[in-house]
């Protein structure tokens, strides 16, 4: 028996009505009906959950050469599977997505290390207005952010979507997950050097710095500037290629998409929002009263990235 045949047969056996089938499969009648009647085949998830819901194999369905029926149908004891599936048309749509993200979220932060650099060089030009120099930096400085903050929200608007990828189990439908595989081993030497060339640059940037307050008096604030915009250039390509990469691990559930991770991120997902406000408040509070110049108070984010990365890791023992 050819392939359309069998299905009939089977469908026949099992008692089951071209609606039932559909429902089960989350198809149309029409489409179960071409089947059987030859005039198309189903996709290769749906062979897969034909041979589930009648108990055969998926040779028997699909080499003609085996012939024989089962004496029983377990159509009763079959559940629909609640796992999300996704198509290699989705797939294709989330990493074309996460590529075009990935450059604006990496902007966003780099107009967040940038936007003191506008308070810094106003008040370099204005030596006998300072109020001046930080009426226009300070005023310059909360565009910056402003732009920043819109960047951020319609970035997590367009990505909202997709969110349950990133919280939710699922799987990928056959042969997706080789293409998805075949994409990051091209793209891994860009994210290496990406990496690679971001982290530099923020090492160096303070070598600019230190050579030009030492050679010529007067002008912190433009070396303090300069040191800024190199961090921000090496912090745009680290995030841009990281966030990239982010997207291939998270369509394989790996690295920190695992089940086992997105289990863990729901149960700490309180405990990180309230770090990250907590840190932002003392990131302004210092930056705005003068306790750290804003040329210096960005290291707070990387400790407090360090710091965050071990109370996660002591929180996830505990609960464990």
């Amino acid at each position: 028996m050819i392939l359309s045949e069998k299905l009939l047969a089977l469908r026949t056996k099992a008692g089951l009505s071209q609606e039932d089938l559909a429902e089960k499969l989350d198809v149309s009648r029409q489409s179960v009906s071409k089947w059987e009647s030859g005039s198309s085949i189903p996709e290769i998830d749906k062979i897969l959950k034909i041979s589930e819901i009648y108990g055969v194999s998926t040779d028997y369905l699909l080499k003609d050469e085996v012939e024989e029926l089962p004496t029983e149908v377990a159509v009763d004891t079959y559940q629909p599977d609640s796992i999300r599936e996704i198509s290699l048309e989705t797939a294709t749509e989330y990493l074309s997505l996460v590529k075009s993200s990935a450059k604006r979220f990496a902007l966003g932060v780099a107009l967040c290390i940038l936007s003191p650099v506008p308070l810094l060089v106003a008040n370099g030009l204005v030596a006998d207005g300072s109020d001046v120099g930080n009426a226009v930096g300070l005023g310059a400085l909360f565009v910056i952010i402003a732009i920043a903050v819109i960047i951020f929200i319609t970035n997590g608007l367009r990505m909202d979507e997709y969110e349950y990828l990133e919280k939710e189990e699922f799987r990928l439908f056959y042969g997706v997950a080789g293409i998805v595989e075949k994409e990051l081993k091209e793209y891994r030497p860009i994210f290496y050097r990406g990496i690679a060339i971001g982290a530099a640059l923020c090492v160096i940037s303070v070598v600019p710095f230190v050579v030009i307050t030492a050679v010529i008096e007067g002008i912190d604030g433009f070396a303090c500037a300069l040191m800024l915009a190199l961090i921000a250039l090496g912090v745009y390509m680290i995030v841009r290629v990281a966030n990239r990469k982010e997207g291939y691990d998270t369509l394989l559930q790996q690295g920190d998409f695992t089940v086992e991770k997105k289990q863990e991120e729901k149960r700490l997902e309180a405990f990180s929002t309230a770090y990250w406000l907590i840190v932002v408040t003392i990131y302004l509070a210092v930056s705005f009263t003068g306790a750290l110049s804003w040329g210096f108070s960005w290291i707070i984010f990387p400790i407090a990235g360090a710091l965050f990365a071990a109370l996660r890791t002591i929180l996830s023992a505990v609960k464990k």
